[in-house]
């Protein structure tokens, strides 16, 4: 054989290597998006605060005083993202 027909066989082989790998982590990294929290529409969830709730269920924010969950895993404010 003669050398153009080598180096034609290794580029098709080439790109279909590439087409090949491409497919496969393609289809490996589409997954879909983490959820976050749901927010309402026009803007962040505010918790009414009942008078019959004791004060160790909520927590009132320094910066803009939205009451939020009282639990180790909320360190931020879920309405301005200040620190609790």
């Amino acid at each position: 054989m003669e050398v153009w027909v080598w180096v034609l066989a290794y580029l098709v082989g080439f790109a279909l290597l590439q087409v090949v790998l491409y497919r496969y982590f393609r289809k490996s990294t589409t997954k879909p998006p983490e959820q976050t929290t749901p927010v309402a529409e026009g803007g962040a969830l505010t918790v009414d605060v009942p008078e019959d709730v004791p004060d160790g269920d909520l927590v009132s924010c320094d910066s803009c005083g939205t009451y939020n969950e009282n639990h180790p895993m909320f360190l931020f404010c879920r309405c301005c993202g200040e620190r609790l």
